[in-house]
């Protein structure tokens, strides 16, 4: 992404590239040899068009070592684990799964890493690659090391189907990271593969995806903990009147409305519409006018289309008299997009910036943005450092890391499996610790800090620092406790 391209030019892009994100008979889905391109510094990657062996492929196979496993707080394996063990006839034999050699353990992953939005999938899986990397140096696991094979999706869920179909079928990986697991929660599921995902949707927190690990956070807790953070910041007002816009496409929280609904209105305030709105929709000037119409105080964005609708904003010169934002407007690289209109838009993470605010610097951020410098530089920014693509990725790589190493020389997916499921308190370092992978409680990160994105002019980039520490929900208790999240999933089907 260039960040210094105009703001009229960027839009204009932004409206043909999301087009063609969601459109991938009109522009393909194949990673192009530009695809994922950074100057790895110490590792070896097959270019896009080839697969690890030489052969005709759609990704890029990238090379990495496993991780020393020392990042699980609290997450010793043990006894029999819940959640759809995996390969089992491998595990009884004492034999590690396909995909696992005495000089390698095959990952997968899929994701938009072309167009508008390729910029997520070169934060997400070059933190993943950095991790391996850097872990490269040291050994790997038991001197065997991973090989990342990456391919593109662009959101497009057939393309992601049919990428992770061939990434069980034909790479033979033991396990696979993912932007968005809703289109093979099923797939995944009947063949028991480990599958990490961004979180977000009930699909990824439902028990009967038991071998779906969301990492980062879902839709639900995300508004209540914003709710909260206006609280606490004075900016939410008794009685204010919210509007909603919803994605029921790339995120489709469609299925939490009515809960999202009752989390603004036990705070204290009146939701006065709810309104889907896709990137694809592309203009979203008559949802803007209809949020003038109804005086909305507050408007909660909870899709990707926030970017269009803030774009066609800033045409009306309109802004929400208390204020916009929520969990969708987390990224940089979406929040620039924006332009200046970006300003006093509230958006969160749930992770630490790389100062290490808002808790404080230890050698955890220092090992994460050393490794990003050294093995993905084009990422090697605050903006990049700060995304939860980003943050959570790389928590996801130390996840499957050490689900590995816990294993010793045989490894099954079953192990894997069994491990996530059991681990608690899984703690990086650099992002307050996940409580729970468990199939029937599953939290993803429960704690967030929130900020209002400013315009660098100068820089033309959208900045942010936190307005307070790390909170979490208030409302959990109301739905069920620490487990609420599943429990909710569950009930949506």
């Amino acid at each position: 992404m260039n960040i210094a391209t105009p703001p009229h030019r960027r839009r204009n892009a932004l409206l043909a590239g999301l087009a063609c994100m969601l459109v991938a008979a009109a522009c393909g889905t194949r990673v192009t040899d530009g695809g994922l391109q950074g100057a790895s510094a110490g590792g070896s990657r097959t270019p896009s068009g080839a697969a690890a062996d030489g052969t005709a492929a759609d990704g890029t196979a990238i090379d990495g070592a496993a991780a020393d496993g020392t990042a699980a707080a609290g997450g010793e394996s043990g006894g029999a684990g819940a959640g759809g063990a995996g390969a089992g006839s491998a595990a009884a034999t004492g034999e590690s799964s396909p995909g696992v050699t005495d000089t390698e353990i095959r990952i997968g992953a899929s994701g938009p890493l072309s167009g508008i939005t390729g910029f997520l999938g070169e934060e997400a899986f070059g933190a993943v690659d950095a991790y391996f990397q850097l872990i490269n140096a040291q050994g790997g696991i038991n001197g065997r090391k991973l090989r990342l094979i990456t391919y593109d999706d662009r959101f497009d869920a057939s393309q992601t189907l049919a990428n992770v179909r061939r990434l069980w079928e034909q790479d033979k990986v033991v396990g696979i990271l993912l932007a968005f697991g809703d289109p093979v929660a099923d797939y995944v599921t009947r063949n028991k593969i480990p599958t990490v995902v961004f979180g977000v949707t009930p699909k990824s927190f439902a028990s009967q995806y038991p071998t779906v690990y969301p990492i980062v956070g879902n839709a639900l807790i995300w508004t209540q903990e914003i709710i909260r953070g206006l609280k606490e910041n004075n900016a939410f007002r008794d009685g204010m009147r919210v509007g909603i816009l919803y994605d029921t496409q790339v995120l489709d929280v469609g299925p939490y409305v009515p809960f999202l609904k009752e989390a603004w209105e036990n705070a204290g305030a009146t939701v006065v519409t709810t309104d889907p709105f896709n990137l694809t929709d592309g203009d979203c000037t008559n949802l803007v006018l209809k949020m003038k119409n109804l005086k909305i105080d507050y408007w909660d964005f909870q899709g990707l289309g926030w970017v269009l609708c803030a774009s066609a904003a800033q045409r009306q010169q309109y802004r929400p008299p208390v204020g916009w934002g929520g969990w969708p407007t987390s990224v940089a690289g979406l929040a620039t997009q924006v332009g200046p209109w970006v300003d006093g838009i509230w958006g969160g993470s749930q992770g630490d910036q790389p100062t290490g605010a808002p808790r404080g610097k230890t050698a955890a951020h220092d090992e994460f943005v050393n490794a990003i410098k050294r093995y993905h530089p084009e990422i090697a920014s605050f903006a990049h450092y700060e995304s939860p693509a980003t943050i959570g990725y790389w928590v996801g790589a130390k996840l499957l890391a050490a689900a590995i190493k816990a294993q010793g020389p045989v490894v099954t997916t079953d192990g894997i499996l069994k491990w996530i499921a059991e681990v608690e308190n899984f703690d990086t370092g650099i992002t307050p610790p996940i409580i729970s992978m468990a199939p029937n409680c599953k939290t993803g990160s429960e704690f967030v800090w929130i900020g209002q994105w400013k315009w660098d002019a100068a820089k033309k980039e959208a900045t942010r620092t936190p307005s307070g520490g790390y909170f979490t929900s208030d409302q959990k208790d109301r739905y069920g406790g620490k487990c609420f999240l599943t429990k909710v999933s569950d009930q949506l089907g």
